[in-house]
């Protein structure tokens, strides 16, 4: 049976959420109503599915920051909406979506489309296909192609700004005030980037970040 977490901002769509999906035989394990609660739940994520709301309260980057925490407690964030069009789609997956599913879909695409994430499979629906190509097309017009092609080496945006703030010379708990995230999210961070980066240490790190800025400028 798939564990789910649902951070939805709207009482009357969590309380429906929950109840049809655990008669398709989900089992919702943890709500949130706004980002805070939402990273509460995300600390906790590890081997679930959570839906994530792309208006949660909580602040313009409020379900970025929720997802991105998702991923990185190893969950598997799934962003959801009401709004079908390409650029809320692209911003969801931006953020480290698995996929996104709008709020006009029948329950039990909602719950196929859950237990395929917990597989492992992306969710991206006909009609935003041929948005993501799109997308793709103009970063490779913009970006050389092994900038572009997935790598488990390459960091993402969260990564990118707790190296700049390791950088800096900033503590675990200096960084997690700043971003807003738990400690041992940071901790998490931290460990995956030494891991891409190859580096032994965070001074080491920090190192190869700013040779990496002095390159790209």
């Amino acid at each position: 049976m798939a564990r789910v977490g649902i951070c939805d901002s709207h009482e009357i769509a969590m309380a429906g959420l929950s109840s049809t999906l655990t008669e398709h035989g989900l089992e919702v394990v943890a709500t949130a109503y706004d980002r805070r609660q939402g990273l509460a739940l995300a600390a906790a994520a590890a081997g679930l599915v959570v839906l994530v709301d792309i208006d949660l309260r909580g602040g313009d980057r409020a379900a970025g920051d929720v997802i991105e925490a998702v991923l990185a407690a190893g969950g598997v964030p799934i962003a959801t909406g009401v709004s079908g069009e390409p650029e809320v789609f692209l911003r969801a997956l931006r953020y480290g979506a698995r996929g996104y599913l709008t709020k006009d879909l029948p329950t039990r695409a909602w719950a196929d489309a859950i237990r395929a994430a917990e597989r492992g499979e992306a969710l991206v629906c006909r009609a935003m296909t041929s948005a993501l190509v799109d997308e793709y097309r103009a970063i490779s017009l913009a970006t050389p192609l092994g900038e572009v092609l997935p790598s488990d080496r390459r960091l993402t945006r969260r990564e990118w700004q707790v190296l700049e703030l390791i950088a800096e010379g900033k503590t675990n708990r200096s960084v997690a005030t700043d971003l807003s995230i738990a400690e041992e999210t940071v901790r998490t961070h931290v460990s995956k980037i030494l891991s891409k980066l190859e580096t032994p240490n965070r001074s080491a790190a920090a190192a190869r970040y700013h040779r990496l800025r002095a390159a790209k400028a």
